[in-house]
């Protein structure tokens, strides 16, 4: 039995995905970061980061970070309708793609929802979403591109992690992505409609749509 610590809206979502997708066995406890509860003494003694999502396993084992639970779910249970095993040449095209969304893709969404951290002067904070919404549609236009000669997934008709990440990130990118975006969209749809993925998405959705209307933690 996993535990997994997270907050619907939050993007602990597409390690909540991996865990319902794989069908196994897990308990969900909410963080509510809105209220600092990430940065109480009881979730600082499991992750002293003070970060969401957190996986604890059977033997007590700690995981942290999103793509880290995602891959090791998967290579601890052989998911490879998830991942593509070690010796499977697909292998490092899914994980070249999870970590670059996790980390370029992700990079100018993080900005643009935490503004404020990136500067000393409150005035600065509109440049520098704008600029986070020039950086986040170069990007997501490299991931398109992708889609578009490779897809549907991004594994060609092979579904796999970097489809679920891609999911998740689409729910924040309404106010960054300037363009259009087909092959993105469908390869969203698909994964949208995948029985176990899409009341989790749903959940989430309600999620950050509390998130939106409480504040981001600052």
């Amino acid at each position: 039995m996993y535990m997994l610590y997270c907050l619907d809206g939050s993007r602990a979502t597409a390690a909540h995905m991996v865990l319902a997708e794989a069908g196994l066995p897990y308990e969900k406890r909410a963080v509510d970061i809105t209220a600092d509860e990430h940065q109480s003494s009881w979730f600082l003694s499991i992750n002293p980061r003070g970060t969401i999502p957190v996986l604890v396993d059977d033997h007590g084992c700690v995981v942290c970070e999103t793509i880290a639970i995602m891959v090791y779910l998967c290579d601890r249970h052989s998911v490879e309708h998830l991942a593509p095993g070690p010796t499977d040449p697909q292998r490092g095209v899914m994980l070249d793609w999870l970590a670059y969304h996790a980390t370029e893709v992700q990079e100018p969404v993080k900005r643009s929802f935490y503004a404020h951290r990136y500067t000393l002067r409150a005035g600065d904070t509109e440049a520098i979403r704008k600029r986070a919404g020039d950086l986040f549609t170069q990007r997501w236009a490299l991931v398109e591109d992708h889609l578009a000669q490779a897809g549907p997934y991004h594994l060609g008709e092979r579904f796999s992690l970097p489809d679920i990440y891609l999911l998740v990130t689409s729910t924040y990118s309404k106010d960054l992505a300037r363009g259009e975006f087909p092959a993105i969209d469908e390869c969203v749809r698909r994964t949208a409609s995948r029985q176990r993925i899409a009341p989790i998405l749903d959940d989430h959705l309600r999620g950050l749509a509390r998130i939106a209307a409480v504040g981001v933690p600052q």
